[in-house]
């Protein structure tokens, strides 16, 4: 699936790099999994993980705006997962989680991880060693986690400590 960390108080997400074909067999390198999104002047970073299509539905439907009017459900088959992990706006950043139904979910931690290294990339931050050795160790010890991971910002005055690693 991936690793994919967000952290309000730092304002930052961070995914992996990482997309692998839905039999498990091919994995390749995508430019990014974070989208940013800008509603009516607010700025979000969305973080899409596992199946794609319905974190692309989702999306399409998030940048309209039209949060009171959820679309219909999104259909997976069992076994095909996703999770999508927004971080806004950036006025008052909090972080939300969306289900199959587009509701969308607060979480009132200071972080959230989500994806197949999501709990190692959750383990690190919790022990307050911050989000390079998170990444890292979500991506050594997850498989379908790879290729380097970026970082960026929320809010635009911290747009300079935007990074892309490789590991």
């Amino acid at each position: 699936m991936t690793t994919i960390v967000a952290d309000k108080t730092m304002c930052y997400m961070a995914a992996d790099r990482m997309v692998t074909t839905n039999d498990g067999e091919i994995a390749i390198s995508c430019e990014t999994k974070i989208e940013e999104v800008s509603i009516g002047g607010d700025l979000y970073l969305v973080g899409l993980a596992g199946l794609e299509g319905p974190g692309l539905y989702f999306l399409e439907w998030f940048k309209d705006g039209s949060w009171d009017e959820p679309p219909e459900p999104i259909s997976v088959d069992a076994g095909e997962e996703f999770s999508i992990l927004i971080l806004g706006p950036h006025t008052d950043p909090q972080i939300q989680v969306a289900d199959r139904f587009c509701r969308l979910s607060r979480i009132d931690h200071r972080w959230y991880a989500v994806g197949s290294g999501g709990t190692h990339a959750w383990a690190i931050l919790e022990a307050g060693v911050g989000v390079d050795k998170a990444m890292a160790t979500a991506i050594k010890m997850d498989p379908n986690s790879g290729f380097g991971y970026q970082v960026r910002h929320l809010v635009p005055e911290q747009r300079e400590y935007d990074r892309d690693v490789d590991t």
